[in-house]
């Protein structure tokens, strides 16, 4: 039985979060889902429960994704993170990454990629590890 993972989207669009759960679906592990409309909210879930994986949008109201990162990583810096953009470009993938465990993917890449990706994240860990 694999264990029961716990993901984060915060994304303002509900057609984008609703797609992103979609893709978690397919990952054929058990996963709840929770979703935050920005980042605040997300900031919130953060600090009340844990979460295997936070998948974020970089455009949204108020705090943008790479504020939200920095503010994540100075409260759970061992949660994976996702930044998923609908505008890249290379200086702000180079601010993502300078930050260290979070990838930086445009909404328009490959949805394979995606997955694989979310599938490495919650993969669970070896027994020795555990």
């Amino acid at each position: 039985m694999r264990p029961h993972r716990r993901v984060l989207i915060v994304e303002d669009e509900q057609r984008d979060a609703e797609l992103i759960t979609e893709l978690l679906r397919e990952c054929n592990c058990e996963i709840d889902v929770d979703i935050a409309g920005n980042a605040e909210d997300g900031l919130a879930k953060i600090l009340s429960r844990q979460f295997d994986l936070i998948i974020c949008d970089y455009c949204l109201p108020g705090m943008n994704g790479l504020s939200f990162l920095k503010a994540v990583k100075n409260r759970r810096e061992e949660i994976p993170m996702l930044i998923l953009t609908g505008y890249p470009n290379d200086e702000l993938e180079a601010q993502v990454i300078r930050h260290g465990s979070c990838t930086y993917l445009s909404k328009d890449a490959d949805h394979r990629i995606l997955l694989d990706f979310i599938k490495e994240a919650l993969a669970p860990l070896p027994v020795w590890l555990s």
